[in-house]
């Protein structure tokens, strides 16, 4: 509060903090020194509006980014379609296609010289520096009934077919339960959004947080996914645990 104060700013956002006291914080900045103050959840966002005008100019890279397209996918299926779908396998859900634009860049301020807008990959190289990526992991399991019938005698594995065959099964499943993103299937691997999805053939995978109650009787797919897409990727995880299938 001290700090606050003498800074005397127009607008905070606190970050870093425990919950219950940002909240209180913020209750305290706001009505006793009459800022308004954010305390933003873990990738939300904050637009603060600004009458100090900065003229910059924009880097071709920046600018041929904000002109790319940014596609996406969705199918929806009314109430009175749905049973129709049921009856007809042949039924084709209507596609959806939206393009969510944006233009994002980073502002510039260097001394004598004008401000510029460039992109964030820009950044990194007049920095010197490496994109660093944080991505989570996760080995899931997945029930499947007669599997040991699936898997090859020489060396008890799923074969490269049998591997094709359940990720075509799961596509199949997500496609039918998540309304957003756009599933492309590589063969060896699915991807939604950031959301990468393949076969684990690894017994000591270290994303194997919990081990399946019977091995014998589980296939598992090893998740990785970034942190913008944590929502969009625990949903999915929950539609797998909760997937049941038999091998055919």
């Amino acid at each position: 509060m001290d700090l606050v104060k003498f800074l005397s700013p127009k607008h905070v956002i606190l970050v870093h903090g425990e919950k219950p006291k940002m909240a209180t914080l913020k209750g305290r900045i706001n009505s006793e020194l009459g800022i308004p103050c954010d305390d933003p959840a873990n990738n939300e966002t904050v637009s603060i509006s600004s009458t100090h005008y900065v003229k910059a100019r924009a880097s071709d890279t920046f600018i041929h980014s904000s002109l790319n397209p940014n596609f996406k996918f969705s199918k929806r299926i009314s109430e009175d379609e749905s049973g129709s779908c049921l009856k007809d396998r042949r039924f084709m859900p209507q596609l959806q296609v939206m393009d969510e634009r944006t233009a994002e860049g980073i502002l510039i301020e260097e001394k004598n010289k004008k401000a510029k807008i460039l992109h964030q990959d820009e950044l990194l190289l007049m920095l010197g520096e490496k994109k660093h990526e944080v991505r989570f992991a996760y080995c899931c399991p997945i029930n499947v009934s007669n599997l040991e019938e699936t898997k090859s005698t020489s060396d008890n594995v799923l074969c490269t077919s049998d591997r094709c065959s359940w990720l075509q099964l799961l596509n199949n499943k997500l496609s039918g339960e998540i309304s957003s993103g756009n599933i492309q299937d590589f063969g060896e691997h699915l991807q939604v959004e950031s959301f990468d999805i393949s076969v684990c053939l690894n017994d000591k995978c270290p994303y194997r947080i919990i081990d399946s109650q019977n091995k014998s009787e589980a296939v598992f797919f090893c998740c990785t996914w970034s942190v913008a897409d944590e929502k969009l990727a625990w949903k999915i995880i929950s539609i797998m645990e909760n997937f049941d299938c038999e091998s055919h």
